[in-house]
């Protein structure tokens, strides 16, 4: 897979990760962000990335597994980068605000707060693998593939 868009499917997943941890701050959207993050951000990534075939062109099961997991994971961290110190800092404010825990492990407890975004993150990334994969598979169903699009290109330099 192409050094290029492994990187950019990182910057993706980390800006979308970072807005949904914003949009987590209000109480009724935290579930539905947290599925989102879960199942939906791989394909949902993917699909953004294939409009008009701009940064992704034809893949397959196995690519989409790939940054499927790369999308979960860096998705995992983003949302963890911008949720952990708003809700410290919305706790400060307003007192009878849900903490989850935050502020208490950030003083307390740094290594346990650093373990439980790796271990989430972890899991975000083997589902939301699951689910690009899933997505790839009915992608190459649908999609029209040029004629010989995976031949072996051989080349020979000749001095």
């Amino acid at each position: 897979m192409n050094e290029i868009i492994v990187k950019k499917t990182a910057i993706f997943s980390l800006i979308i990760g970072f807005l949904s941890g914003i949009v987590a701050l209000i109480p009724p959207f935290i579930g539905l962000v947290l599925f989102f993050l879960v199942i939906l951000i791989g394909p949902f990534v993917i699909l953004l990335m294939k409009k008009n075939d701009r940064h992704l062109g034809i893949i397959n099961e196995e690519q989409g597994a790939i940054l499927g997991g790369i999308v979960g994971f860096f998705s995992t961290v983003g949302f963890f980068l911008s949720f952990s110190p708003c809700v410290c800092i919305l706790h400060l404010i307003f007192k009878k605000y849900y903490s989850y825990m935050i502020p208490d492990m950030l003083t307390g407890a740094l290594w346990l707060f650093f373990i439980l975004i790796f271990m989430v993150a972890g899991v975000f990334a083997a589902t939301n693998a699951a689910s690009a994969m899933g997505l790839a598979w009915i992608i190459s169903r649908i999609e029209k593939k040029p004629d010989n699009y995976d031949a072996n290109i051989d080349i020979k330099i000749e001095d």
